[in-house]
């Protein structure tokens, strides 16, 4: 593969959906050429396929909370709001005392949120649960 043909491949790559006259002007070669170097390409296998790149999807978060002293949900729920997005938040009864809904697109967000919840002196213990499926 010759130089201007690794300059398209890199091109494209970059951007699967860039015109043959755009990579041209950067290549300093018509758009006849540009298409004839990509079908080219195409015949002999060096480019199998075009594709896009889709935006991280974030993934909902559930964080269940339980508290040392029972009642801290409204010192809780509008500090972690200041730092991070809450979709939505439940005082619940059972064994947890809140759950916070929010969602990350890394790893390293959902746990900066866990140990943002863990710092808080009224927080005894954080679960964690990734949502994996939604019905109804």
């Amino acid at each position: 593969m010759d130089e201007i043909n690794q300059q398209i491949v890199a091109m494209l790559s970059c951007d699967s959906r860039m015109s043959a006259t755009e990579i041209g002007k950067r290549v300093h070669r018509s758009r006849v050429a540009v298409q004839n170097r990509i079908s080219a390409l195409i015949a002999n296998g060096e480019i199998a396929s075009f594709g896009i790149t889709l935006k991280s999807k974030a993934l909902p978060v559930l964080f269940e909370v339980v508290f040392k002293p029972i009642g801290a949900c409204d010192v809780i729920v509008p500090r972690f709001r200041k730092k991070h997005h809450i979709i939505k938040a439940w005082s619940v009864t059972g064994s947890a005392d809140l759950f916070i809904w929010t969602e990350a697109v890394e790893a390293n967000e959902i746990h900066a949120m866990r140990n943002f919840l863990l710092a808080q002196p009224e927080v005894a213990r954080v679960s964690t649960h990734t949502i994996i499926n939604t019905y109804g």
